[in-house]
């Protein structure tokens, strides 16, 4: 018994000897001269050259620690510079034990000082990738036979990890992008491979100041799964949270995360989100995003932006040839101050966008190259949309779909100022030439409750309806206008109208029809009508009525949508015998941006249509003896009996006129002189003469 007892405390003595002999051995010995041959490795397997500038030293231990000091690691010829990482130190402390079953346990892992460079080259090249890696690899595998498996599928297993004064930069070659994240420090540790990770980092992004704290899950759970996360970042004054589990970290696949954002102005995530942002704000939104891999799906969606909400859910899927993103929202509020930077069109701004452009159409090229960017079937719903502070879209409903740079609103429905309004748009910027086609319909529109919140004008009453039409090619507003056809018909019927809506209609025409108002009372108004038919970019009008207790105006002519030129002739007529000598033609010129309004004195519009209809248009002699007729039966409806003489055809009315100067051309010539002294007696009047 005491011979055992002598050789177990001999052979335990033995083995501490030769523990302390080997700490002794392996503490004094110079492991620099595995310098050289680390150096060649990593040739070997990279193409590129690892230099150790600094001194190898190993701390012996069961958990013996290897420090290695002032390394690089060069970049690829082409690169900005000749490192790609520099460090200024390599520490890790690794488990002796768990080696005998295969396993690689890290207890420490401490880099200080690392400067990493990812870049990119004019061709698209990156310099992470390195000749000669993937040979060497498949010979590495063949020579080491079968793979041992470790507790998270042959991946080490990191107690703790620290980076301290880190950074990191990507500059993209093709773009000249560059993108810089700065680590002060950061610490991820967890107490076993069972036991969750901790993560604490603080540094910057781009020069803005962020922090990361929060909770991963266990290392064994990257290969077993589900991998729990819950992580809380500060940057650019937000507040960002992401919790939820990955079913398959290593695989990205099975991805359940809550996603939500606070913070007061977008602008302030300019710098870490790399481009400028809008200062909209307060913001306020979360998302669910779930996916195996592609699509992934949004639910959950709550947006808030200042006062406008957004709810819904959609789809994105990145594997075609387009991204396309389909879902359905809906907000009870969307106020597009919200949405619209302050500032935005203040002086500077105006003054910095040059000579402003006489044409109302702008020559700017639609964004077609975005409709081609992506894929959508989007439906949206709106109880208020509000266009300005006192005017606003009610119960929107609208149906967007993108495809291959073809845009479709089929449909939209809205109701504005008491009426109803819908809108069809087919937007084709898919083809050689850009295809546009709209039609635009709408019942009991309040024009005076919408002047009013306008903030226009609130001396108006009444409703309209409208029809639009139109289809046209081009690349801008102004090429397409240019060979714009279709239709426009505006109809109103009975309302109120003052003298002050002068100041709406423009400068100058107050000048004409100012004698014919009155004074500042309100005037019954009968009905407006307004009817063009447009082909190639012009626009002929087919009926131009605008019909009060008081008097009537009647027109015709074109508009040049190339050009923008007006070429109008109005004749007038009044109820009032007291100022019937200042029921004046007149005509409307100048351009869509700048028109002018002069008086008529020789007659040659309308004036002289009543006898001589041959030499203008046939709808301006229509319309002229519609006016003349309904002042002269006592107040019919003018425009009721134009939309009647229209509907049955004008020929018969326009042939009658010209009977009449044919079969009696003296009394023909007798009416256009005493036409011509009622208009000269008017102007008399008008101007005071």
């Amino acid at each position: 018994m005491k011979k055992l007892k002598w050789i177990v405390t001999g052979l335990v003595a033995l083995v501490v000897a030769l523990v302390v002999a080997g700490y002794v051995v392996l503490s004094t010995m110079d492991f620099d001269y595995l310098r050289p041959r680390i150096e060649a490795e990593a040739k070997k397997a990279t193409g590129r050259d690892l230099e150790i500038a600094g001194q190898i030293r190993v701390q012996p231990s069961l958990t013996p620690t290897l420090a290695i000091n002032r390394v690089s690691f060069a970049n690829a010829p082409w690169g900005s510079r000749p490192e790609m990482v520099t460090l200024e130190r390599f520490e890790v402390e690794v488990a002796l034990l768990p080696l005998l079953s295969g396993d690689i346990e890290i207890r420490r892992l401490v880099i200080v000082r690392p400067k990493i460079l990812l870049e990119t080259d004019a061709e698209g090249q990156a310099n992470w990738s390195m000749e000669g890696i993937a040979e060497t690899a498949e010979d590495t595998a063949e020579e080491a036979g079968p793979k041992a498996e470790t507790t998270i599928g042959g991946l080490p297993i990191l107690h703790e990890v620290v980076i301290e004064d880190g950074l990191l930069t990507y500059r993209d070659g093709q773009t000249g992008e560059t993108m810089e994240v700065a680590l002060t420090r950061l610490t991820s540790s967890a107490k076993g491979p069972t036991q969750p990770i901790s993560l604490d980092l603080e540094g910057s992004y781009n020069g803005a100041p962020i922090k990361l704290a929060g909770t991963l899950g266990a290392p064994v759970a990257l290969n077993q799964g589900p991998f729990p996360v819950d992580l809380t970042a500060e940057a650019g004054g937000a507040t960002v949270t992401v919790a939820g589990a990955i079913a398959e970290p290593l695989a990205g696949r099975g991805i359940d995360l809550k996603i939500t954002a606070k913070g007061k102005l977008l602008s302030d995530l300019g710098a870490v989100a790399g481009a400028a942002l809008p200062p909209l704000g307060p913001y306020d939104v979360s998302v669910r995003v779930k996916t195996d891999g592609d699509p992934v799906t949004l639910t959950e969606l709550a947006a808030k932006i200042g006062g406008s909400d957004l709810a819904g859910q959609a789809t994105l899927s990145l594997g075609g040839k387009r991204p396309a993103i389909s879902g359905a929202f809906t907000s009870q509020l969307l106020d597009l101050a919200d949405f619209a930077p302050p500032g935005e069109a203040g002086g500077e701004a105006v003054a910095e966008a040059g000579p402003e452009s006489p044409y109302v159409f702008t020559e700017e090229p639609l964004p077609l190259d975005g409709l081609k960017a992506a894929d959508a079937d989007l439906k949206l719903g709106v109880a208020t949309l509000r266009l300005q502070e006192t005017l606003a879209l009610q119960d929107l409903d609208l149906t967007l779909k993108l495809a291959g740079g073809r845009l479709q609103l089929a449909p939209l429905t809205t109701r504005i100022a008491n009426g109803s309004l819908e809108a069809n748009v087919d937007l084709d910027g898919a083809k050689e030439v850009p295809s546009l086609a709209a039609r635009l319909k709408g019942a009991g529109i309040d024009y005076g409750q919408l002047l009013k919140d306008m903030e226009i004008e609130d001396g108006v009453q009444g409703t309209l309806d409208l029809d639009i039409d139109l289809n046209g090619a081009g690349a801008s507003p102004r090429a397409i206008a240019a060979g714009l056809n279709g239709k426009t018909e505006i109809v109103s019927n009975e309302g109120v109208i003052s003298n002050q809506l002068l100041k709406v209609v423009g400068v100058g025409l107050s000048d004409v029809l100012g004698p014919l108002m009155g004074g500042d009372e309100d005037a019954k108004l009968n009905c407006i009508v307004s009817r063009f038919n447009i082909e190639h970019g012009l626009a002929t009008s087919v009926a131009m009525i605008f019909d009060s207790e008081a008097f009537t105006v009647t027109g015709g002519g074109i508009v040049d949508l190339k050009t923008e030129r007006l070429d109008l002739q109005m004749d007038t007529a009044t109820r009032e015998t007291s100022i019937a000598s200042l029921a004046v033609p007149f005509n409307i010129g100048g351009t869509l941006k700048s028109p002018s309004f002069t008086p008529d004195p020789v007659g040659t519009a309308l004036g002289a249509a009543k006898v001589v209809g041959m030499f203008v248009a046939p709808p301006l002699a229509l319309s002229s003896l519609i006016a003349e007729k309904s002042v002269s039966d006592g107040g019919e409806n003018a425009c009721v009996a134009a939309l009647e003489a229209a509907a049955s055809g004008q020929a018969q009315e326009q042939k009658s006129t010209l009977d009449t100067v044919t079969e009696d051309p003296e009394k023909a010539l007798e009416d256009v002189g005493k036409t011509l002294e009622g208009v000269g007696e008017g102007l008399k009047n008008l101007f005071g003469n």
